[in-house]
């Protein structure tokens, strides 16, 4: 089950980094929803889901995915969210949850990959969070005008 559960981990989780990215332009770009969102939703909960698996395994030393697993679930149900009903400040759930969900990505395979290395897991909060408040507060105006009426995006 624990092989099974890495495996199925892994492809998610290569997915999910190739997809963050393309998810969160193309949400911002089309104003709402749309199939890059729907897949990287469904594959940050492939990572999740495998995550809260494969834990127990190693209880003492991986505790603490469990929480990082939850919140980053968390965090791309709020960008989808967030997608669903574009207007007002919407950008700013997209990428906060979106972008929110694809660093804790990236802290979790730093954590993993660097563990002989403790502060490698700040390297993607710092860098990620940073352009993450830097877009919210300085949007593009695509993403912050009203669509006029009859017009399709």
């Amino acid at each position: 089950m624990r092989d099974i559960a890495l495996i199925l981990h892994v492809v998610a989780g290569i997915l999910a980094v190739l997809f963050g990215p393309l998810a969160i332009v193309l949400t911002l770009r089309r104003r709402g929803l749309n199939w890059a969102g729907e897949v990287y939703h469904w594959t940050i909960a492939g990572v999740c889901l495998t995550a809260l698996v494969m834990v127990p395994y190693d209880w003492g030393r991986l505790w603490y995915f469990w929480p990082i697993t939850i919140a980053s679930y968390l965090f791309v149900y709020l960008g989808q969210r967030s997608a669903e009903a574009p207007g007002g400040l919407w950008y700013r759930g997209v990428l906060r949850g979106y972008g929110g969900g694809w660093v804790a990505l990236w802290t979790a395979i730093a954590i993993v990959s660097l563990p002989h290395h403790p502060w490698a897991w700040a390297i993607p909060i710092v860098v990620g969070s940073t352009v993450i408040e830097w877009l919210c507060f300085n949007p593009s105006p695509t993403w912050t005008r009203e669509p006029q009426a009859g017009a399709t995006s």
